[in-house]
């Protein structure tokens, strides 16, 4: 009874760190502090797979609310034996206000770095919604659309279609941001040139 016992904790130790191997190794959400809502890390882990199926490069995200004092590459160092070379590793830190994407294996030169990373609405698919009013959507909708984004163009320079990819549908939040962006450049610059010229006029009739 007691060998059978043993025999059976055994079998399930060994199935559970088949799994739990398993699971580590799938590309998409490797850590997430609750910081990404659960719908959008079902979205990642599907797209990631589905690229990682058809490439071979791995894709994975980190959420965390804290670097607790380390750079961004301990903690890839950290996290090294769950990460499956040729990789991109997307990286958040939340109370860090740090956004990163490391790799290996040449992956760097399949997807364009600066542009995902860029400040700017209209290049960036991160840091434009991140600083937009905070909020945990923002941060969801900011990792989705990053992801998304170094998913879709390593898929696109290897010629590969995404059955799962999110494309245009996933920028709709984006797009609202840079419609903001735009209207208050504008608006402010309007302001501007006004109150100049309604200054002049001023000291022109004094």
């Amino acid at each position: 009874m007691h060998t059978f016992l043993r025999s059976g904790r055994l079998l399930v130790t060994a199935f559970s760190l088949i799994f739990f191997s398993s699971v580590l190794s799938a590309a998409g959400v490797l850590v997430n502090e609750g910081i990404i809502g659960e719908r959008a890390v079902q979205k990642i882990n599907v797209l990631g797979e589905e690229l990682r199926q058809k490439s071979g490069v791995n894709v994975y995200l980190v959420a965390l609310h804290s670097l607790q004092g380390k750079v961004m590459a301990d903690v890839e160092l950290e996290l090294s034996s769950k990460l499956t070379a040729p990789y991109a590793l997307l990286m958040l830190s939340k109370e860090d206000k740090q956004v990163n994407i490391l790799s290996s294996g040449g992956v760097e030169a399949l997807f364009n770095k600066d542009a995902i990373l860029s400040p700017y609405p209209w290049r960036g698919t991160i840091l434009p919604l991140l600083t937009t009013k905070k909020g945990s959507d923002n941060y969801t909708a900011a990792m989705l659309n990053g992801y998304a984004d170094i998913v879709e163009q390593i898929a696109a320079t290897q010629k590969i279609t995404l059955d799962h990819a999110i494309g245009s549908g996933n920028k709709n939040t984006l797009n609202i941001v840079r419609i903001i962006v735009y209207a208050t450049l504008i608006w402010a610059v309007g302001v501007a040139l006004y109150r100049r010229r309604k200054h002049r006029h001023a000291r022109n009739n004094t």
